[in-house]
């Protein structure tokens, strides 16, 4: 109804083929015929640069809530120079904690009652009505580069990391630290370009400790 067709699932259940499914949606086949199906969130949005999450938990992790008429705004304004989803979690427990690090904005939808959740279908439909509403009634023309894709994102996070590691860094493995980095990267607008450079920045403090380890062991 809204103008959204490109629908990724992560682990479903059976459903191309499901009699109740086809009762309900007889009139969008071709979006469920073109549908695709990932293993996890992280490999569902890895050609994905920015990322909104639908969610009404809130925590340490989840700091940049948006309602969904800001949250479209955003969505609107970057749609035509890069690659935006919108991600809701399961019908009974949402989105992981690790799900939820792959976000840049949280998207969460107001409510009157003490227990402010919606089923998955009213959240969905409150949120792409906001998205299509803001689509018809825009005419700005972006000027903001697209971000780096989230695979890119995730190589970044994983090289500071490992840096920090070879510096004797004392921490659990991927605990506290590194779901910071990964929090504050996806809090950037970084292109992939800026991704490269701090790339490099990583591979010449990596090169410049072992050649001064080396140095130190010929001695």
């Amino acid at each position: 109804n809204m103008g959204v067709s490109n629908l990724r699932l992560v682990n479903p259940v059976d459903y191309r083929e499901d009699d109740q499914q086809r009762k309900l949606g007889y009139r969008s086949q071709e979006i469920i015929e073109n549908s695709e199906e990932f293993a996890t969130l992280k490999e569902a949005i890895k050609d994905i640069s920015l990322v909104f999450i639908a969610t009404s938990k809130k925590g340490k992790w989840k700091k940049d809530f948006l309602i969904p008429p800001d949250a479209a705004k955003i969505v609107v304004e970057r749609l035509n120079i890069e690659k935006v989803a919108i991600v809701f979690g399961r019908e009974e427990s949402g989105v992981t904690i690790e799900e939820a690090l792959l976000a840049n904005y949280y998207i969460n939808i107001p409510s009157a009652v003490s227990y402010p959740s919606l089923n998955l279908s009213q959240a969905v439909m409150v949120t792409v009505y906001d998205i299509y509403k803001e689509f018809i009634g825009n005419t700005k023309t972006p000027v903001l580069p697209p971000m780096a894709e989230k695979d890119n994102f995730e190589r970044l996070n994983n090289n500071i990391w490992n840096l920090m590691k070879s510096l004797e860094f004392i921490e659990e493995e991927k605990g506290l630290f590194f779901q910071s980095i990964k929090r504050a990267l996806n809090r950037t607008h970084w292109t992939n370009a800026d991704i490269a450079v701090f790339d490099r920045v990583c591979k010449q403090v990596r090169w410049f400790s072992d050649a001064k380890c080396d140095i130190k062991m010929e001695k």
